[in-house]
C-alpha cells in the first residue's frame, strides 16, 4: 500500500483489522483529549508494525496513525497476523514490542514537568532523529507537521510554540519554511532541553 502526506490509516475507536508494516517513510500516532485537542504520541517510521497492539488484544484501536510524509507499506489482516505470530511463536517478542512502547510512552510523559523551551528542543531533536535528513545546511526536517501537531505533541498552546520557534530562529538554531524545518545548532539545542 501507498499513502499520501496527511493520509489517515488507523482511526482511534475503529476495528482492528488489519496491521502495517513500514517499508518507507514516517507516521504520527495521535490521540484526541476529553476537549478535542490532539495530542503526538509518537513518530513511528521504516520496519515498524503498526495497529499490533489493537488486533493482538482484539480491542478497538486506541489511537490515530496518519502519515506525515508519503508511506509505502504491507497491510496484513488481523488473521493472518495472528496465525503467524502463533506458529512462529512470537508472543515473547511482540509483548516485549508493547512494553518497550509502554516505557517510551511514560518516559514522554515525564517530561511533561519541563517548560515549553525544554520540550520543543527534546521534540525538534528527536525529529531530527526520527525524520530528520542531514545535510549542508543542518539537519532538515521536512513534514506535513504543523506547528498545531509540535503544540499538541509537548502540551502547549499553538501560540507559545510559535513565540518558542521565533527565539529559537532569532538565536540561528533553527530555520522554519513551509513544511520544513532545519536545525542548524544540535549542540545548543541538547543544552536547551536541560535548562
Amino acid at each position: 500500500m501507498t499513502y499520501p502526506p496527511n493520509h489517515t490509516i488507523f482511526w482511534e475507536g475503529q476495528p482492528s483489522h488489519a496491521v502495517l508494516i513500514i517499508q518507507s517513510g514516517n507516521l504520527k500516532v495521535t490521540r484526541e483529549a476529553d476537549d478535542g485537542t490532539e495530542t503526538i504520541l509518537a513518530i513511528r517510521g521504516a520496519e515498524e508494525v503498526m495497529g499490533e497492539e489493537g488486533v493482538l488484544m482484539d480491542e478497538p484501536r486506541s489511537a490515530t496513525v496518519t502519515t506525515i510524509n508519503d508511506v509505502t507499506g504491507i497491510l496484513v489482516r488481523a488473521d493472518v497476523l495472528l496465525l503467524f505470530v502463533e506458529e512462529q511463536r512470537l508472543w515473547p517478542m511482540m509483548y516485549r514490542a508493547a512494553v518497550r512502547r509502554r516505557r517510551q510512552l511514560d518516559q514522554r510523559l515525564l517530561l511533561v514537568r519541563l517548560n515549553v523551551r525544554n520540550k520543543l528542543a527534546r521534540w525538534l531533536l528527536e525529529l531530527a532523529t526520527e525524520v530528520g535528513e542531514s545535510t549542508d545546511e543542518g539537519w532538515v526536517i521536512e513534514s506535513s507537521l504543523s506547528q498545531e501537531d509540535l503544540a499538541g505533541r509537548i502540551g502547549a498552546s499553538r501560540v507559545t510554540v510559535a513565540t518558542e520557534l521565533r527565539k529559537l530562529r532569532d538565536r540561528g538554531l533553527i530555520s522554519t519554511g513551509p513544511q520544513r524545518i532545519v536545525l542548524h545548532d544540535l549542540e545548543a539545542l541538547q543544552m536547551l532541553t536541560t535548562t
